[in-house]
């Protein structure tokens, strides 16, 4: 008894319909994350680290191009959130707890500063402090803290 196949269209029917969430529907989905985290642990989170694969999954998405992580950065500083790449993972912070953290100013180095207008400033003194901070190497991590909802998982393909 030959078996008939589905047309093309009747397959189609069988599937959901894909959805990409938008920068503003992204955003929304890791502020409900971070609001089920706090009152997991009934303390407001100021920080996080947000790993590639964990973002991946939360925004459905299989890659994360500059334009739409743009697009969610500036939907999330609309809600006091700070969102920015850093490096091999992305964070965010609070802009609350920035607004409370120490400020610099340029008056210790106005000297200098002349001298840079000038065209004699001499950069190389100063270049070991580029190296102040080595970069882990591949095996290596930072360490982290309770803040980390972009920890590593089993289910972490990447």
């Amino acid at each position: 008894m030959p078996t008939t196949k589905p047309s093309p269209a009747e397959a189609k029917a069988d599937f959901p319909a894909l959805h990409l969430p938008d920068g503003r529907q992204a955003a929304l989905l890791l502020l409900r994350l971070f609001e089920l985290r706090d009152g997991a642990r009934n303390k407001p989170m100021t920080r996080a680290r947000l790993t590639p694969p964990m973002l991946k999954r939360l925004w459905n998405r299989r890659r994360l191009s500059p334009a739409f992580l743009q697009d969610v950065a500036d939907w999330l500083l609309v809600a006091g959130w700070v969102f920015f790449d850093a490096g091999s993972t992305y964070a965010i912070v609070r802009v609350t707890a920035v607004e409370n953290w120490p400020r610099v100013f340029t008056k210790p180095i106005r000297e200098d500063l002349s001298k840079v207008a000038a065209g004699t400033y001499k950069f190389s003194e100063h270049e070991h402090l580029l190296w102040g901070e080595r970069m882990p190497s591949d095996g290596e991590t930072n360490g982290g803290d309770d803040d980390d909802i972009g920890a590593k998982t089993p289910d972490d393909n990447e």
